[in-house]
């Protein structure tokens, strides 16, 4: 089958056709700008504190399984060759992650290019990826969305192969690569799904449903699935039970769509987010009118998950970072929109604004975020980048406490404050988590008979206190204060306005368990 012709229909526009991005208009701006941003982000991923989502992680990566509580184990996979390299450091957790950020441009320009057919229109896209904050301050933090997004875009490029070159085999490496998407984030069953309308809706691809290699393809597939699904088997569907589980609406609240919306803005900037608006209009449209495979593809792979999460948005808040995986089948989408750009006057020229300079604002952006996350730039009263700091100092008084206390162990009440003071405590005396033990079955068991021997030193957030405070008084017969440690940010550069102080934990001294076995005080809102 010979190749198709490219979706734009014409090799490469005009420099007037494409209003190209200030930093990605030549391939030598786009390499110097990825080199540039990557070496900050290489030092900001060694200078910051781990995130507790990050250290937790790292606890994962320590016991390799087929599968964990909250999600598959391609991350903990992912963190263990990292700190193979360069140690359990936090620049030995995420360097790969760095890496990958890098990396993220090589993919959106492949798929531009293969796409579109325009050189431009793909340095462009190169460009754009890196001036979103998913990449501006997300790619120094590893999450399960980091492997999830390279396997997500390798499966586009080999989908996009599939249908230039018409060749079967492709059907493996996207069997592959969907697969190891899926062991990645459980998310990947929206790429699936994807794949499906892709080839249902696109006359020329239907053929595909007859042929072996598809089917090939799909074998591939569940042979790399298998393992994570028998383990959660073997653990009575422990983890696709808690991500599936959040598909069951709760009580009707709309207000988290409108944050949803405004999150999504926030992470893909104001400017690239137009431009994305209006690219994934060009592409709808195109796709409905025409049934172009390229166009068909970037809508069936993105908009059903922007579908759930909006819908999702109506019961429960919805994390910014559950799209980050569409990111650059997005950017793709925002290049083809700005190679059709709309008659109507002003809203050409809002979009060859936002084109041009999206790629500085964004930049400017990522650089301030990560600037604040060191230095505390703005005193905010709710600072998400404000968990990255102070834990060594709290895990080291912690430690102290307990030896002062006579306590035989540090107890907790949350995975992430159990995964901050493992990470960044000695572990002496051991740090127990006295609830949600489901989430540590790739463990052994804690020492049951040293914990009931006591005392304890149960460690409490302030804003849980009052909640760990009566879960403790149903749990033991003996609970009594034992003072309070302040966190605080490392390196405040305004701490004459905003100080340094974040939180304050509460301690507890708590001995006598009632009753038999592990002393557990149940789950924590």
């Amino acid at each position: 089958m010979p190749p198709r012709p490219p979706l734009s229909g014409a090799a490469d526009p005009s420099p007037d056709a494409f209003p190209r991005p200030i930093w990605g208009s030549s391939a030598a701006g786009v390499v110097m700008l990825v080199a540039l941003l990557s070496g900050i982000r290489f030092w900001a991923a060694g200078a910051l504190g781990l995130a507790a989502d990050e250290a937790y992680y790292w606890i994962w990566s320590r016991n390799l399984a087929l599968g964990y509580f909250d999600h598959p184990p391609m991350v903990a996979v992912l963190i263990r060759a990292s700190t193979a390299v360069f140690g359990d450091s936090e620049l030995g957790i995420r360097w790969i992650a760095v890496l990958l950020g890098a990396l993220a441009s090589l993919g959106v320009w492949r798929l531009v290019f293969r796409l579109t057919g325009s050189m431009r229109a793909a340095l462009a896209g190169a460009a754009l990826v890196q001036g979103t904050l998913f990449l501006g301050a997300g790619s120094m933090l590893v999450t399960p969305d980091t492997p999830l997004v390279l396997f997500w875009t390798l499966a586009l490029l080999a989908l996009v192969e599939l249908w230039r070159t018409g060749r079967g085999a492709w059907w493996i490496a996207i069997g592959l690569a969907i697969g190891l998407a899926f062991i990645s984030k459980y998310t990947a069953v929206f790429l699936g799904l994807g794949v499906l309308i892709w080839l249902a809706v696109v006359p020329e691809l239907r053929r595909w449903f007859a042929s072996p290699w598809t089917y090939a393809g799909g074998a591939v597939c569940l042979a790399v699935m298998a393992p994570t699904l028998w383990w959660n088997v073997s653990a009575g569907g422990a983890s696709l039970t808690k991500q599936f589980g959040r598909a069951v609406p709760q009580a009707f609240d709309p207000r988290f769509v409108p944050e949803f919306v405004a999150g999504q803005a926030a992470l893909l900037t104001p400017l690239i987010g137009l431009l994305v608006l209006w690219g994934l209009w060009v592409v709808v449209r195109d796709a409905v009118r025409n049934r172009a495979a390229g166009e068909v593809l970037l809508a069936a792979t993105t908009l059903p998950l922007v579908a759930y999460l909006v819908w999702y948005g109506l019961f429960d808040r919805v994390q910014g970072n559950w799209t980050a995986c569409l990111l650059p089948a997005s950017i793709t989408a925002a290049v083809i929109g700005a190679l059709k750009l709309p008659a109507w006057r002003p809203a050409r020229i809002a979009l060859t604004i936002s084109m041009r300079g999206s790629v500085v604002v964004g930049v400017v952006l990522g650089l301030l975020v990560m600037a604040h996350a060191a230095w505390r730039i703005v005193p905010l009263a709710a600072d998400p980048t404000s968990q990255l700091s102070g834990w060594a100092d709290v895990a080291a008084k912690l430690e102290k406490a307990a030896v002062e206390q006579g306590a035989v162990a540090i107890g907790v009440g949350s995975y992430t404050l159990n995964a901050q003071l493992r990470y960044y405590g000695s572990s002496v005396p051991p740090v127990v988590q006295l609830n949600e033990r489901a989430r540590y079955l790739m463990e052994p068991t804690p020492d049951v008979a040293l914990l009931r021997r006591g005392p304890i030193l149960v460690v409490a957030e302030n804003r849980r206190e009052a909640q760990v405070l009566a879960a403790l008084r149903a749990r033991f017969r003996s609970v009594e204060r034992a003072g309070s440690v302040e966190r605080h940010w490392r390196m405040p550069l305004i701490a004459v306005f905003g100080g340094s102080y974040v939180d304050t934990l509460f301690l507890f001294k708590v001995a006598d368990p009632i009753g038999d076995g592990f002393p557990d005080i149940g789950p924590l809102r």
